[in-house]
């Protein structure tokens, strides 16, 4: 079946599954992406499937946070009036943003502008613990809030998810990509200039190992677990 939600996906290009996330741009998908495949390449198995798919709210200025709560809102819209012959959703979308300034004022604005959108439930600050939500968590938010509290106000990026073997080798052949890093609770995140975001995504793809793809996996992993996919089979 073909309806209104494959097709605007075809329009903006978009891998459609069951379950998708909608991350800022095109480089989140590419180290998330790149990260599955180093783990179908370890372990013969895929993380991306017809079930699960990570997709870019668009490219450039198309994209960012503003992109995703666009994108968001227009996907849920289509797909609640999309639905299957028994009125069940047969595409469901999510929405990433990074932990930074622009992103908790997007993710305060996407819920606030639809009650529908329920926190840590339909869309997600990335934070250094992204934390296996139990049946008793009356208060995603505040259970977020409660469990990352050693790295309160700290901003944190998809950039950060890389092992510090590849950040560390990336600052050394790229001098001046840092322009500030902050450290709490042995987690360190790097502000890194504009351009030395495009350069280090490709030096994650050229030279990243599994190890290397870690914290990518943890997060995929967890993403799976908050749409009630399987995740247990996935080696971090």
């Amino acid at each position: 079946m073909i309806g209104l939600v494959e097709l605007f996906a075809a329009q903006i290009e978009w891998h459609l599954a069951r379950n998708n996330v909608v991350v800022e741009g095109t480089s989140d998908v590419a180290f998330l992406t790149h990260a599955a495949d180093l783990h179908a390449q370890a372990h013969g198995r895929s993380i991306l499937d017809a079930d699960f798919s990570i997709v870019a709210a668009g490219k450039e200025d198309d994209g960012g946070v503003d992109g995703v709560n666009r994108r968001l809102n227009t996907m849920r819209q289509l797909a609640d009036a999309d639905r299957d012959l028994s009125g069940a959703l047969r595409h469901r979308f999510v929405g990433l943003l990074d932990n930074d300034q622009a992103g908790r004022s997007a993710f305060n604005v996407a819920c606030s502008f639809d009650r529908r959108i329920e926190p840590y439930v339909d869309i997600f600050l990335l934070h250094p613990i992204m934390p296996h939500f139990g049946a008793n968590i009356a208060d995603r938010r505040m259970e977020m809030a409660r469990i990352n509290r050693p790295f309160a106000r700290m901003d944190w990026e998809i950039e950060d998810l890389c092992s510090e073997r590849i950040l560390i080798a990336f600052e050394q052949a790229t001098p001046g990509a840092v322009l500030a890093r902050e450290t709490k609770n042995g987690r360190v995140h790097r502000e890194f200039e504009k351009k030395a975001k495009r350069k280090l995504k490709q030096f994650f793809i050229e030279n990243a190992t599994v190890d290397d793809a870690r914290e990518f996996l943890v997060l995929l992993q967890t993403l799976r677990n908050y749409l009630d996919l399987t995740y247990n089979y996935i080696d971090t």
